[in-house]
């Protein structure tokens, strides 16, 4: 499994001239982690974070990954909030 630095997304990204919608599915097969494809959404697009954001939250090739790490980051803020109330 061949995994690219930021850098080589980046460049791929741009040199494919496609919607950034159609850009998940691409940065889904060159094995992008979901932290990855908002950041260089984010900056292939000119958009800010929150709406790359969105953009790979609801495409359908990161939904698995974005709903197993929505239920990480619920059980983090669970698990903070009952080591302050000790």
């Amino acid at each position: 499994m061949d995994t690219f630095s930021y850098e080589q997304l980046l460049s791929k990204l741009k040199n494919l001239n496609c919607t950034p919608d159609e850009a998940q599915l691409h940065l889904r097969q060159m094995h992008a982690s979901i932290v990855m494809a908002i950041r260089v959404t984010r900056a292939v697009y000119g958009m800010s974070m929150g709406e790359a954001k969105k953009i790979v939250d609801r495409h359908p090739v990161w939904v698995e990954q974005s709903a197993l790490g929505h239920k990480i980051q619920e059980k983090a803020i669970a698990a903070a909030g009952e080591l302050l109330v000790q």
